[in-house]
């Protein structure tokens, strides 16, 4: 009797583990479904996983290189090529958190070179066939990859599909010169621009060049390059003086200084979240 009491009581565990391992399995397939699905939704929805903030630095006194630095301290966390190759010139760049991709105007002939900043690669490349000759900087709207390119023979900005096919041609209410640095605002699906290659304000424009506003800096800026971090809204151009990358915020107060190559060559700066997760 002893031993078949054993018995069941065996069996009754042996069900009981077997009934948990089970339910453990199927909580797995949930989990697993469920994060399919948030996936689905993230990829429907246009957006990314936000990392940590950084800041990206391109110059030609660094040589075909793109810093990586700390947006707070200035600190180089890594490099990144450009593959800028004798007779080719920077124009501007941008950063998309999404895709994790730098976008470089080159000159000559208008192109686009993009960048896979992980694989320190080039993605691909492509010719931009509306834009005219020179300009100054651009812009990517990371939900969509469009972009946004400065005139340099009027107050306006092209907008180009992530291929550099021609979607828009928007003139900038106010402003009676080419602009010069210009940034994507993502929280408000804003374009900011500097208007002069050198400036103390920074002008707000809707998506169509309608203007919005302006902030007044407590220092003035070149105007070559714009980076706005739009979660922290904090603004990233070179002080006139080319003494230093100067961190403004909302207010247009100078909050902080950060290292930049030789005063006397142009700067390029663009802010950003690395993402978690890549959207392509």
């Amino acid at each position: 009797m002893n031993d078949a009491g054993a018995t069941d009581e065996r069996d009754l565990h042996g069900e009981r583990d077997e009934s948990a391992a089970t339910g453990r399995a199927k909580a797995k397939r949930r989990a697993a479904a469920g994060l399919l699905a948030l996936g689905s939704l993230l990829l429907l929805a246009g957006c990314s996983t936000p990392g940590p903030g950084h800041a990206y630095l391109y110059s030609p006194a660094l040589g075909p290189t793109i810093r990586d630095i700390d947006p707070r301290d200035g600190d180089e966390r890594a490099g990144v090529p450009t593959f800028v190759g004798v007779g080719e010139h920077v124009l501007g760049f941008a950063y998309d958190p999404y895709t994790d991709h730098l976008f470089i105007r080159m000159s000559p002939g208008n192109r686009v070179r993009v960048i896979d900043r992980p694989a320190g690669a080039i993605k691909r490349e492509f010719h931009a066939p509306n834009l005219p000759p020179g300009g100054h900087d651009l812009a990517v709207r990371s939900r969509d990859r469009n972009l946004f390119f400065t005139d340099p023979t009027a107050p306006a900005l092209f907008e180009t599909d992530h291929n550099g096919r021609l979607e828009g041609y928007h003139r900038l209410e106010g402003l009676d010169a080419p602009a010069y640095g210009v940034a994507h605002d993502a929280l408000r699906d804003e374009l900011i621009v500097l208007a002069h290659k050198t400036s103390d304000r920074i002008h707000r424009f809707d998506l169509r060049g309608g203007a919005l506003g302006q902030l007044a800096l407590e220092v003035p800026v070149q105007g070559v390059s714009l980076g706005y971090d739009s979660a922290a809204r904090e603004y990233f151009a070179s002080l006139a003086d080319g003494s230093a990358i100067g961190v403004f915020d909302a207010q247009g107060r100078l909050l902080r200084r950060l290292p930049r190559p030789a005063p006397d060559r142009e700067t390029f700066i663009d802010v950003g979240p690395r993402s978690l997760l890549r959207l392509f």
